[in-house]
Parts: structure tokens; sequence; C-alpha cells
């Protein structure tokens, strides 16, 4: 691995940094306010957005882009 890897667990905003010695941290951050909407390829606002489909093919579309 090269360099530290960070994941945020959107819903809650728990967060984990695994650092290139293998040591973890963990805390808790502000979970993020914006997603990518993959339909209009654009950060949108998380609020009422939603995911259409399953597995891999899963996608996130924010609130603007699902009226159109």
């Amino acid at each position: 691995m090269s360099g530290d890897f960070e994941m945020i667990r959107i819903n809650t905003g728990e967060r984990v940094i695994i650092h290139e010695d293998g040591s973890e941290l963990r805390d808790a951050v502000a979970p993020p306010s914006i997603e990518w909407c993959d339909k209009g390829q654009h950060y949108g606002n998380r609020l009422n957005g939603g995911y259409t489909g399953e597995g891999a093919s899963m996608l996130w579309i924010c609130l603007e882009c699902s009226r159109s």
C-alpha cells in the first residue's frame, strides 16, 4: 500500500484511517452533505436523493435529477 487510506461511513460519519505502517485511527466526523450524482454527473445535495439499482449497477441520483 502506498500512502494512507481513509474511509468514512456516509450515514454515521464514522471514519477509519489506515496508515502506511498498519496502524489505525478511528474517529467520527460530520457526514458529507453532498454526493456525486451519477445521472447528472455533478455533486448534489444528499437530502432527498436516493439510490437506484442493485449491486454494481447501483447509482445515486440527486433530487433535482430524479425529477427530470
